[in-house]
């Protein structure tokens, strides 16, 4: 099986050899003979690098070839070892010069100048080493080996990175899904159906299971995937479905059979399932035999299975139909798969080539990928080589016992053969993913970096190589994530590529866990899935480690210190509650990833890591600040700080990162003073400032970055001061400018920036201050996105537009535009919404001249316009899937002839209230704000999907627990849809789900520019991260309803100022507690949600508990409705401290405590509505209150009010409201001689306002009373109320006939305003 591995010589040989290379030229000071020594080793790689070509080709069937390769290779990374030791070992004496990102000078550079250290212990390793060497070396005379017959590597052809076509497109399965498909629906019976699809590997039977999967015979079934692969575990799969049909969805839940088969039970049935077991290898009858009764528990259920496997006997074993066995591809048509991968048709040699040609084709066994790979390693080769591939010794090695897969693994096998060598070595290590993973690009390539394997620059031609070599592919759910405006590229593997890489890396890789080998200790790389135990002896070589699946797994304190070889490592994948210390043992560390990091603190010792290169520490939110002595790690180039929103100041030594090519502070809120190093920082290509509200201005230190690439300012603080930006002038390599904010001074951009040639994104929406444009605008001719949405003061800019004709998304929303240009006719998005109404005569125009010229557009938004009507035309855009006419008030007219349209997805009317006749729109049209999500609907699982190339403003989702994957909520992309500022996810109660709530949420996560959220029905037990507010600057309104199982919510918090929603709404969550504070809102509204009341006490100690005050001081209003919980128990009042406004709609105790009646001490508006309320509570005249106004709403068992009510002297107003048996006031009122407003509504049993004497003070100004029958009369000396401005009587017959008596006329005529109903 390891016939590869002696393959992977030369390629370590070349990076070693450049290492000692680099050592020879200077850059590091060994001791006196160590120079003469490392000469002599270059020389003797010398000697045998021209020889490795052969060698490695003659290793495939000699096993002597292979063990001297494999003895070299091993004494190749102990030489690296040896000079990285040495480095690691000794003091810098000279500044090293400036890093480059090539590799020659990336080591040279990387090891810096050392001093003489024990010279016995360093001088014995270089002589032995240099003796093994001599011997290993002198080894390849025995084998007669001669020199290549070229010395140059291949060449190989690079393709454009263009989306991949799925199989069925270039080779054709249709025939195939059509004879299952009548298969499965002749032969389907009421209990289960199972058909499994068999075939060697790499025939397209997953794609063939896909195209089933996406039938509309199968849009009213619940579709589960599951991916098997060789490790048989039942009970894996088992809780794989229950997750995917439930809302238990975590993996792993049940441990017993029995309780996967109980909950299979409920699941299933009555139910119509679609089940995809996808590579089963168990071929065990007990294990089969149990997958298929597992399936059957089901009562009245209808469970269709579809099993994807290479093996007839386990297909036969497994099916109740018969199964489908997936017949090769012919010769001729993998010949002409060969023909079209290697350019054929344009071969002057192709009559001579063709006859060989042919004899590859047949040796591809029938599969489309070994066809694809051979065709495009051809392209580049002459006839001479085309015979040798012909002729090649590997058609005739076997490594599988099935004779057909070990023939496709051959042509695989042909393909990694000829590949260079670096492209070798850089393919193998892609073995260290699991297969079927994602893999992020820019990351692999900056893993390549890091391990000395290539540049930046090469690494995106290498990856591109390997995608001609159909060794990666594109992902195809979803090709690319968008993630703050940039497009994060996913590739994968197909299964027989990894089967290959894993194969060529078989004796270098430690993959433990998934069955893979355990023993050895010399692994340099290592996949593992368990990071809570510390890694053996067997890990002191290892230079790569990646965990995986470990993100329920706590990081241990010890995982990787054993690895002092270690040059990246991943722990994107674990539980990091704390970063260990230990991570400064790595001294050999250039990229770590270790995102979410859970502790305050980084550890010092990380800044030793003199060689790191790469850093991700995104999402630790609670970092309060990195290490002092940061600027040691000089060599830093990528830095991602991301949502650490507790960092207030980084550390002065920040500026010496001169190496820094990429730093992200997005969602920094606290960070400040960045001017004072970001100066410094030259070599910086991406900067992202975004949400940052503390940078200040930095006009010098931005112009001093003239190697930016990507600039996003979008929502900092820089921008709500800065007027002219003169300085970005100087920016000329800039390819991504935001400049976006709802709160933007700027005015004026440089005249310099029409000299941006490479710009293709620019966002200046919101800078409503600009009044122009450069003059220089339209020489733009790269720019492909353009938001200018709410620049109403720009003019003229029809002719600023003029020269941007590879233009494909506008957005002109709330800007004065009267016409577009006649060049931009790329345009796929295009938004006209809100135009200015001092242009309305021209929207006709305007709409007739888009219908008619701009053939391509797919989104088109005419929304908040005036026109009346949409002329016929509109039916030219025959690409147009979007169509938002919302809140056009005045149109009246949607043309019939629009249902023809079969690429129209959504039509939005909401808000059109004069259209009379809604036009009938195709069955797969939508309209919006409300989108129920329904199952079945679509190439996906469910309709989702449809709001994937859609922004409005408004968006209430329901129904969302008929969403069946994350990938589908991915796919949407919420946080990409910048217009959007209202939006709803509703759950529906008790119903059945196939996603667990937090995990479908947290890749639901909204854009910055959302104003009111409302989320109902949740059922998790915690929020996801996304939630804790600081990544929602915009946020004023949040509603959280019927989450009844909710017990957590973690917010972000910052000593600082910080974000204030207008008003939180928390209703029907009845155990929900917030930690470690409440967010700050101006406005509380608690209803059916006791816990958050009262849970506060546990977390009232701690650092946060000094600032509770200042940070709660916002909160002026709070209204709690059916609580239980006694008022002495209102823990979260002590978080209020200026609370002013209380509103309480409960039958609650009210008996207060002095801690409590202490917080309500700013209290000025008390609102009690009770039933069951008789007297007011003590406390309100037992301190010196503030009181101004007191609402007493329908308190009807309340029959009198207390005498000391007369002296809460600062009342001002007094309602009474609905208190049925309220009979009389008591005659201290007269003492109020503030009060200005008595309002008394529905009060049957009050009969007087005074009998004798006068109650109402004389301050009075406006008294109402309504349906009061029991007044007959008012009280005497209504004349002497000399401020009373308003009198208002409705619905109080008696009282109104005695208001009209002349004489009572007189006593009422100083009153201004008076009604009588």
């Amino acid at each position: 099986m390891a016939e590869l591995g002696g393959m992977l010589a030369a390629a370590i040989l070349k990076v070693v050899s450049d290492q000692i290379g680099s050592a020879i030229g200077g850059q590091i000071t060994l001791q006196k003979n160590f120079d003469k020594d490392l000469r002599k080793m270059k020389m003797a790689l010398e000697s045998v690098e021209a020889l490795l070509k052969v060698a490695e080709r003659r290793s495939i069937t000699d096993e002597p070839t292979l063990l001297w390769l494999k003895r070299l290779k091993d004494a190749m990374y102990a030489i690296s070892d040896m000079i990285d030791d040495f480095e690691a070992d000794t003091e810098p004496i000279t500044q090293p010069s400036p890093r480059k990102l090539s590799f020659k000078k990336y080591l040279a550079i990387m090891i810096p100048c050392i001093t003489v250290v024990p010279k016995i212990t360093m001088a014995n390793k270089m002589e032995k080493m240099r003796g093994d060497l001599e011997v290993i070396t002198d080894q390849h005379k025995k084998f007669r080996l001669t020199e290549g017959t070229s010395a140059n590597e291949p060449k190989v052809t690079d393709i454009r990175e263009t989306s991949s076509i799925m199989e069925t497109q270039i080779v054709g399965r249709t025939e195939e899904k059509e004879e299952i498909l009548s298969s499965l629906f002749d032969s389907m019976t009421e209990e289960i159906t199972i058909l499994p699809i068999y075939g060697i590997g790499g025939l397209g039977k997953t794609t063939l299971a896909k195209m089933i999967c996406n039938n509309t015979q199968f849009n009213k079934y619940s579709q589960v995937w599951v991916y098997v692969s060789q490790t048989f575990d039942l009970k894996k799969i088992g809780n794989s479905i229950i997750s995917q049909l439930s809302e238990k969805g975590k993996e792993s839940v049940y441990s017993e059979i029995q309780m996967i088969h109980k909950s299979l039970e409920k699941l299933l049935a009555g139910k119509k399932i679609l089940i995809v077991l996808d590579d089963l290898w168990e071929g065990n009858d007990f294990h089969l035999e149990s997958l298929t009764n597992m399936l059957k528990v089901g009562k009245d259920s209808n469970v269709v299975v579809i099993v994807t496997t290479r093996d007839e006997d386990i297909a036969k074993k497994i099916s109740t139909i018969k199964p489908y066995k997936l017949a090769p591809l012919t010769d001729d048509i993998c010949w002409s798969i060969i023909k079209q991968k290697s350019v054929f048709e344009s071969r002057d040699d192709k009559e001579e080539l063709e006859k060989i040609g042919k004899v590859i084709a047949m040796k591809c066994a029938g599969v489309a990928l070994a066809a694809k790979s051979l065709g495009h390693m051809l392209q580049s080769m002459k006839f001479s080589e085309w015979k040798s591939i012909r002729d090649s010794d590997i058609w005739n090695v076997s490594s599988f016992k099935d004779t057909s897969s070990s023939q496709v693994l051959a042509s695989l096998k042909l393909s990694y053969s000829v590949m260079p060598s670096y492209l070798k070595l850089c393919f193998a290590y892609c073995a260290i993913f699991p297969k079927g993973h994602k893999i992020i690009k820019d990351d692999l390539i900056r893993q390549w970096v890091s391990l000395g394997f290539s540049t930046w620059q090469l690494g995106e031609r290498y990856i591109s190589q390997l995608l001609g070599f159909s060794f990666l592919e594109h992902s195809k759910s979803p090709l690319t994530i968008k993630l703050y405006d940039e497009d994060i590229t996913l590739v994968t593997m197909h299964d027989l590529v990894h089967d290959l890489a894993r194969l060529v890396m078989d004796d270098e890789i430690l993959v433990v866990g998934k069955g893979g080998n355990t023993e050895g200790s010399w692994y340099h790389y290592a996949l593992l899935d368990d990071c809570s135990k510390p890694l053996g002896l067997e890990s002191s070589k290892i230079r790569a480690l990646r965990f995986v699946d470990c993100d329920k797994i706590e990081l241990h304190h010890a995982a990787f210190s054993s690895a002092k070889s270690l040059r990246v490592l991943d722990l994107s994948e674990c539980i990091i509650h704390k970063l260990p210390d230990s991570i400064g043992l790595l001294k050999q560390l250039r990229y770590l990833n270790a995102p979410r990091v859970q502790d305050a603190v980084i550890p010092n010792d990380i800044s030793t890591l003199s060689k790191l290169m790469y850093l991700n520490l995104h999402g630790s939110s609670k970092i309060l600040a990195l290490p002092k002595s940061i600027g040691k790690i000089e060599g830093l180039a990528y830095l991602d700080l991301s949502g650490c929103s507790e960092i207030a100041k980084l550390p002065e030594s920040f500026g010496r990162l001169k190496e820094l090519v990429h730093l992200d502070l997005s969602n920094c809120s606290c960070i400040g003073g960045i001017s004072e190093f970001l100066g410094s920082l030259t070599k910086l290509k991406y900067l992202n400032l975004s949400h940052c509200k503390k940078i200040g201005e930095m006009p010098e230190a931005l112009g001093a970055l003239s190697e930016l690439e990507y600039l996003n300012l979008s929502f900092s603080s820089y921008l709500e001061t800065c007027q002219e930006a003169e300085v970005l002038g100087t920016l000329n390599k800039l390819e991504y400018l935001n400049l976006s904010s709802e709160e933007c001074d700027l005015r004026k951009l440089p005249e310099a920036l029409g000299t941006f040639i490479q710009l293709k994104y620019l966002n200046l929406s919101g800078c409503e201050s600009m009044s122009e444009l450069p003059r220089s605008f339209r020489s733009l001719k790269n720019l492909v996105h353009l938001d200018l949405s709410y620049c109403d003061s720009i003019d003229g800019l029809d002719e600023a537009l003029a020269g941007l004709s590879n233009l494909q998304h506008l957005n002109l929303r709330g800007t004065c535009i009267m016409l577009l240009p006649e060049n931009v006719t790329e345009l796929r998005y295009l938004n006209v919404s809100e135009l200015s109404s001092r242009f309305k005569d021209t929207m006709d125009s305007l709409i007739n001249y888009i219908c008619s010229n701009l053939s391509n557009l797919e989104h088109l938004d005419l929304s908040s316009n005036s026109m009346r009507s949409i002329p016929e035309s509109i039916c030219n855009l025959r690409k147009l899937h979007t169509l938002n006419l919302a809140k056009c008030l005045w149109l009246k007219k949607i043309p019939g002839s629009i249902g023809t349209m079969d690429s129209l997805k959504f039509l939005d009317i909401n808000g059109c209230w004069e259209i009379i006749k809604v036009p009938q729109v195709g069955s797969n049209a939508i309209s919006l704000p409300h989108f129920g999500v329904q199952p079945g609907d679509g190439h996906s699982s469910s309709n989702l999907v449809l709001l994937q190339h859609i922004d409005p403003v408004e968006l209430n989702l329901t129904g969302l627990e008929n969403v069946k994957s994350v990938e589908e909520a991915q796919r949407i992309n919420l946080m990409g849809k910048k217009k959007l500022e209202d939006l709803t996810l509703g759950w529906t109660r008790d119903a059945e789900r196939f996603v667990d709530h937090k995990n479908l949420m947290g890749n639901l996560v909204p854009p910055s520019t959302l104003k009111k959220l409302k989320i109902c029905g949740y059922s998790g037990v915690s929020f996801p991260a996304w939630l804790a507010l600081d990544q929602l600057p915009n946020l004023k309104r949040l509603v959280l309803r019927d989450a009844i199982i909710m017990e957590e919510w973690t917010t972000s918090h910052s000593s600082g100022e910080d974000h204030v929603l207008e008003k939180l709404e928390i209703h029907d969550c009845p155990t929900l507690r917030i930690k470690p504070l409440p967010p700050k809102a101006r406005e509380w509204w608690i209803s059916n949600s006791d816990n958050v009341l009262s849970s506060w006490e546990e977390y009232c100690t701690g650092p946060h508990t000094n600032a509770t005050s200042s940070f709660s001081a916002v909160t002026t209003m709070l209204r709690v409705e059916n609580c239980k919980v006694p008022l002495h128990q209102w823990r979260l009042l002590q978080h209020f401290p200026c609370l002013t406004d209380l509103h309480i709609k409960s039958s609650v105790d009210l008996t207060g405590s002095p801690e409590v009646i202490q917080h309500l001490s700013s209290l000025k508006t008390l609102t009690l509505e009770d039933k069951y309320l008789e007297e007011l509570p003590k406390w309100l005249n037992e301190n010196n209150w503030q009181l101004k106004k007191l609402h007493l709403w329908g308190c009807s068992n309340m029959a009198s009010l207390p005498h000391w009510l007369g002296e809460l002297t600062s009342l001002e107003d007094l309602f009474l409201w609905d208190c049925a048996v309220l009979c009389s006031l008591p005659e201290s009122i007269q003492q109020l001689t503030r009060l200005k407003i008595l309002d008394i509504n529905g009060c049957p049993e009050l009969n007087h306002l005074g009998e004798r004497v006068c109650l109402l003070p004389s301050s009075l100004e406006e008294l109402n009373i309504w349906y009061c029958n029991g007044i007959k009369c008012l009280p005497e000396g209504m004349e002497q109320l000399t401020n009373l401005q308003t009198l208002r009587i409705f619905n109080c017959p008696d009282l109104k006939q005695w208001c009209k008596l002349e004489e009572n006329m007189m006593k009422l005529a100083h009153i201004e305003d008076k009604v009588f109903w």
